[in-house]
């Protein structure tokens, strides 16, 4: 299956899924645990919802079915979470250039109420797909006791996505040609970083990035460090070894905090595209993760060194050259 694109434009995907709730199951939605007396049978966890979008998703990039990529004949996705899966979707998307223009989607169930959990949900989906929150909807509907939702028998989900084509390959093979000394600059590793005076800089702005080969897999952090003046300080890009994507992404903050710390830096603004990161820090969503809490207390015990510091969340567009630096680290 070959899922490049041809030509410029966008490409739609819609996806539907059914799972049938039981007895001593979890009723996981969007990544979510749902306080319900019933959940979800499925060979994975059975998030009906990710497995809606992720069916669109490919279906978008003609890639297929989610049988074919995850087959539930596989023992080594027996229970997997599908918010993870979902990650690596994204994985594919980005090595064919795709990106995400929004989701919108659609749980089907007279029970459970999901209102308390729609925007924890939007929140999971949009870290796991590296979007802004604002381009991922989630709505719920009932259906008024007809049907299998209505009984109490399963859920349904559907998704419609918009996803933004690629130039294609004769236009970027042209634009590869006429820029070749030019591409290769940009392909080379960032030079060390400059030695810094302690307390040369007072405030530093680290922009953030973490990228990988799997979730988990081979991982790599890229940093820029700026003044606020936007005076570029110096770039980084280490390789991590096997990491999921959001302990990269903690990593490469670890990495920034650390090395500001260093430099006798007072005040530290961390800027991430990253939305699990930005609300953890800032105490509005839980670290549930056992894989990401020790990286969570040791970012916070760094942070507490600053005399000030904050986070700040922006779109992977306005983060492009961070994750570049990372993505570099990879192929090192």
């Amino acid at each position: 299956m070959n899922g490049r694109a041809q030509g410029s434009g966008y490409r739609i995907g819609i996806g539907f899924d059914v799972h049938r709730l039981v007895d001593d199951r979890d009723s996981i939605l969007g990544g979510e645990k749902i306080d319900h007396a019933t959940g979800l049978l499925g060979h994975s966890d059975a998030d009906v919802l990710t497995h809606a979008i992720m069916s669109a998703l490919l279906g978008a990039m003609a890639l297929g079915s989610l049988g074919d990529h995850f087959p539930d004949s596989d023992p080594k996705y027996k229970d997997i979470r599908s918010i993870d899966l979902l990650e690596r979707v994204r994985i594919l998307m980005e090595e064919s250039g795709y990106v995400t223009e929004n989701v919108d989607s659609m749980v089907i169930c007279d029970q459970p109420r999901l209102g308390k959990y729609i925007e924890k949900i939007r929140m999971n989906l949009a870290d796991a797909l590296r979007v802004p929150i604002e381009t991922v909807s989630v709505k719920a509907t009932s259906t008024e006791g007809l049907g299998y939702t209505g009984t109490g028998e399963g859920i349904a989900a559907q998704a419609v996505v918009l996803l933004k084509i690629p130039e294609d390959e004769s236009q970027a093979k042209k634009k590869k040609t006429s820029s070749k000394k030019k591409k290769k600059s940009r392909d080379e590793l960032p030079p060390p970083l400059p030695d810094v005076k302690p307390g040369e800089f007072k405030s530093v702005i680290a922009r953030t990035d973490g990228a990988t080969e799997g979730n988990p897999g081979p991982s790599g952090i890229g940093i820029i460090f700026e003044t606020p003046s936007g005076l570029e300080i110096g770039r980084l890009a280490e390789a991590v070894g096997d990491r999921t994507n959001n302990q990269a992404e903690y990593l490469a903050a670890i990495r920034a905090a650390e090395l500001a710390r260093e430099w006798g830096v007072e005040r530290l603004e961390l800027v991430t595209d990253s939305q699990l990161l930005e609300r953890q820090l800032k105490g509005r969503y839980k670290v549930k993760n056992p894989g990401i809490a020790e990286l969570y207390m040791k970012l916070k015990h760094l942070l507490v060194e600053f005399k000030g510091w904050k986070v700040r969340h922006v779109g992977r567009d306005e983060n492009q050259e961070a994750d570049r630096m990372s993505k570099l680290a990879l192929k090192k």
